[in-house]
């Protein structure tokens, strides 16, 4: 499941997220996989909201409830809340490596209102791969299911079991491609519909579902 909103927060509090977003003082030490070698700059904004609050990250606090509420999130996909919120930024020649992530469902907040669409730096989420990592002889096939573009004030919610990593940046961009992640938590019923998504995926019936 991989589902894109648009116009996520009004104009006046996207501006200040973004605002804020630039203010960051970014620390280089995050691995996307571990097992690999590439880094990328990165802030744990909090686990809970009293961290994010007193860390200074209430705004992201502010995002998370207001995607919930506008998007009747809870309903849609039973989500209860974050188990973590922390903020990304690449540039041009740092490519995060394919990944998976932990929780249920992944959130990916764009705040950068002057991203140019050349500027690349989107999210590919790619299909489940059904093989068995235990396999010695196992290789991973990644396939590409949908490539997100960069676009201020989007948001992209996925599955988190679904293999995914940032676009690269061009080489002609000189800014900072920044996100905010939401680690989303489900009530216990809803890991039925998570396994109802894996079996479809195995099946190549996939959805993706562009909301305005």
């Amino acid at each position: 499941m991989i589902d894109i909103y648009d116009d996520v927060l009004e104009e006046h509090n996207a501006i200040l997220v973004d605002d804020m977003v630039r203010q960051i003082s970014w620390k280089y030490d995050y691995h996307s996989n571990k097992r690999k070698s590439n880094k990328h700059w990165h802030v744990l904004c909090g686990n809970n909201e009293e961290e994010c609050t007193e860390a200074g990250y209430d705004w992201a606090i502010e995002i998370f409830s207001t995607i919930l509420n506008k998007f009747k999130f809870k309903e849609k996909y039973n989500i209860e809340g974050f188990k973590r919120i922390y903020c990304n930024s690449h540039t041009h020649g740092i490519e995060p490596h394919i990944h998976t992530d932990d929780g249920d469902f992944t959130m990916i907040y764009y705040p950068r209102l002057d991203w140019d669409i050349e500027w690349g730096g989107g999210t590919a989420v790619y299909k489940e791969d059904t093989g068995n990592p235990r396999d010695p002889n196992f290789k991973p096939n990644y396939q590409i299911d949908k490539s997100v573009s960069y676009k201020g004030n989007r948001l992209i919610i996925f599955d988190a079991y679904l293999p995914h990593q940032a676009l690269p940046v061009s080489r002609e961009c000189y800014e900072l491609r920044t996100c905010v992640v939401f680690k989303c938590n489900v009530s216990g019923g809803n890991h039925e519909r998570l396994d109802f998504y894996k079996d479809n995926l195995a099946k190549g019936n996939f959805k993706v579902q562009k909301i305005n």
